[in-house]
């Protein structure tokens, strides 16, 4: 299971989380983890995160970290063709909470720059195009996987989407500046070992000046 908890580390790290809310089918404990299948808006997937009491019916809230394709659990002896790994998991009362609402705008937004939020939004008509963000750095993980991993939010948000991860191979900015972000955006971007991206920058280059 290092592999496992290494992925879930790792991932927690990276990702720019995406929150769901599920209905659990059904749980199986093993090796410290639990695997749960739920129905999501229609479909049915398993999840997997650090063991937790659930049961069947109940509805649970948490953030996406990243899929893996074929991942083998070896107490279980089972692979999952796909699987979810997910994290900050709580089960939810009967209340539904409110969706956030969409923010177009980014609070610095300027001439000849797109906000987080478009971005997302917009992905497959952005996908392969240079774009230019301004946005505050958030966080930054430096040498994974070969690359700096820098976190922007710029105020705007799409369907919970509000925090954008740019990589490069340059010196990142530190977390908490304001910085003019330029990079190739790439649409469902998969390194493997279950790092997927529906949006992430590529060839970033970082500058106080657009």
């Amino acid at each position: 299971m290092k592999k496992l908890a290494l992925a879930l580390l790792l991932s927690a790290g990276l990702f720019a989380a995406n929150i769901h809310t599920a209905k659990v089918l059904k749980t199986m404990n093993s090796g410290g983890y639990t695997y749960i299948k739920v129905s999501d808006k229609g479909q049915s997937y398993w999840i997997v995160m650090t063991q937790r009491s659930l049961k069947p019916g109940d509805t649970i809230k948490y953030s996406e970290q990243g899929w893996m394709q074929n991942f083998h659990s070896k107490t279980l002896n089972r692979t999952f063709d796909k699987i979810l790994f997910a994290a900050d998991v709580t089960t939810q009362k009967s209340q539904k909470t409110p969706a956030k609402p969409n923010i177009m705008h980014s609070q610095y937004e300027e001439k000849g720059t797109q906000s987080i939020a478009k971005l997302f939004k917009e992905r497959t008509q952005y996908a392969g195009t240079k774009v230019t963000v301004k946005g505050k750095v958030t966080k930054v993980s430096q040498q994974i996987m070969g690359r700096n991993w820098v976190h922007i939010q710029d105020g705007s948000r799409y369907q919970g989407m509000d925090d954008l991860v740019f990589t490069t191979k340059t010196t990142p900015p530190k977390v908490g500046s304001i910085v003019y972000t330029k990079g190739v955006a790439v649409k469902d971007k998969d390194f493997g070992y279950g790092y997927f991206y529906p949006l992430i920058i590529e060839q970033a280059n970082f500058s106080s000046r657009n």
